[in-house]
């Protein structure tokens, strides 16, 4: 007979291994995002994990063969042991599918880079990107990654969250200056997410590279902020006639995006990965 003791500790354990198995999938994914091979040190200083924890975490995964150790720093990469798991994600169709023929549609009605993306702690998550039909087009692929506080796609959602919510999502000040006209203060960002929330979009004014510009508006379900859409293409092709155009074209397809029964739980799942990361 079990006693109220026995299901204390019973809890207990059942705590303990999901929080390892969380630290675990939190080192595994780093590993696969960083493009290059991941010391212990480079783990501690971005999961804050002791280095005790965290080679106990690498053995298991190194036994698994999910990340093979490369050198004595030690460094690691990804193993062969994740091709089963990625070959049956991509057999299966993935979420960002879903997602796919808006953000085509977009790319093409434009002629610009189209993106949908999610907030990932500081910065902005590219989760799908398509391509314009023209020779010469911004490049950028999915699962990249842009400051928040420069970027089109992060200020548009910033400026949708109260201003306690949004300095979660920012760094420590002055911010990463990527160009001249990169907002590196607080105080500067609040006055540009201000004029974002009066006119409803975002513009990125060649603050995360020179000669590119980003228009792009928040993306809501039932009145729930969830991601943002944003075009990107040449500075000098945004005159204000074509800009009118871009946001009306924008507003169209987030809220087919709202619209879409399927599109919404995907969406919130984005979202919701994004702030299990935070």
């Amino acid at each position: 007979m079990e006693t109220p003791m026995d299901g204390a500790a019973g809890a207990d354990r059942a705590h303990y291994h999901s929080h390892a198995l969380t630290r675990g999938l939190r080192v595994l994914v780093h590993v696969a995002s960083a493009g290059a091979p991941v010391t212990l040190t480079d783990l501690h200083e971005v999961t804050e994990q002791p280095k005790s924890t965290l080679v106990r975490l690498l053995a298991v995964l190194e036994e698994q063969d999910f990340v093979l150790r490369v050198d004595d720093r030690p460094a690691f990469v990804l193993g062969h042991g994740v091709l089963p798991i990625v070959t049956a994600y991509l057999d299966s169709g993935t979420p960002v599918d879903l997602l796919r023929p808006h953000v085509r549609a977009l790319a093409h009605e434009v002629g610009w880079t189209a993106k949908y993306a999610a907030l990932d702690g500081v910065h902005a998550a590219d989760l799908c990107v398509e391509f314009p039909e023209r020779p010469l087009h911004f490049t950028g692929k999915e699962g990249g990654r842009s400051p928040a506080h420069a970027s089109g796609v992060g200020k548009a959602m910033l400026a949708g969250l109260t201003l306690d919510e949004a300095r979660e999502h920012l760094p420590s000040q002055p911010f990463q200056q990527l160009t001249e006209r990169t907002i590196v203060t607080e105080r500067a960002l609040e006055a540009e997410l201000r004029r974002v929330r009066d006119r409803g979009y975002a513009v990125d004014d060649e603050e995360c590279a020179r000669g590119l510009r980003c228009v792009a508006v928040a993306v809501r379900v039932d009145g729930e902020l969830l991601g943002a859409l944003g075009v990107s293409g040449p500075a000098a092709e945004l005159t204000p006639e074509r800009e009118s155009h871009i946001v009306a074209t924008l507003r169209d397809v987030a809220g087919e995006l709202a619209a879409d029964a399927r599109v919404g739980p995907v969406l919130a799942m984005f979202a919701r990965g994004a702030l299990a990361r935070r």
